[in-house]
């Protein structure tokens, strides 16, 4: 891996990426190994960034790159290149879904007028997990269009109980009412959730 970090060209950086794609038996050993993968790719600087991008539209482990990439961009860039590669992600087959909710996650809080379209089109991701990291993405904004938008996207997730139950669970923390929305959310909310005079959600307690 330092031979290959020496070289500094793209094709050197391609090789380091593969070491994410294998994971040993001694945890902390492929911890270590990949923390320190993530060094040599950011000493390589921006050669790395394109082999970075190619990966992470086609791989299924991208935690450790898409870390070394926002080590080596600004902010800003960082920012534009992960909302591309969603871009390109929404609405196409995925062989690997969990891949997108990781990309999600590490989109920063203060990019969310940016990349905001972006992440409401992956409320309507067929797989559960990426739905979430979109749902879990947005609330932290909480203003009122987001707040319509999970309220619809509750009651189009019918036979998804994990994406329900997160939204839910999000409107209990952030006591939103359901203003709107009450006849079909007191219609669609099961327990342990229900709704209070004041049209928030609560869970029920033992």
């Amino acid at each position: 891996m330092e031979r290959l970090a020496d070289w500094r060209t793209p094709e050197a950086v391609a090789a380091l990426l593969r070491r994410f794609t294998v994971q040993v038996p001694q945890a902390s050993m492929d911890q270590d190994e990949k923390q320190y993968t993530v060094q040599l790719i950011v000493r390589a600087g921006r050669v790395a960034v394109e082999p970075i991008l190619q990966y992470l539209r086609t791989e299924p482990e991208v935690t450790w790159p898409v870390r070394a990439l926002r080590d080596i961009l600004a902010a800003e860039e960082f920012t534009a290149l992960l909302k591309q590669v969603l871009d390109d992600m929404t609405g196409t087959y995925a062989r690997w879904p969990e891949a997108k909710a990781v990309l999600i996650q590490h989109l920063p809080d203060e990019a969310f007028p940016r990349v905001r379209e972006t992440v409401v089109r992956f409320l309507e991701d067929d797989d559960d997990d990426v739905c979430i990291a979109a749902v879990d993405y947005l609330v932290r904004q909480g203003d009122e269009e987001v707040r319509e938008r999970l309220l619809q996207t509750f009651l189009d997730a019918e036979s998804r109980p994990r994406v329900r139950g997160r939204i839910l669970d999000q409107f209990c923390d952030h006591d939103w009412p359901v203003k709107g929305f009450r006849k079909k959310m007191e219609e669609a909310i099961t327990d342990p959730f229900y709704l209070t005079s004041k049209g928030t959600v609560k869970r029920r307690t033992e």
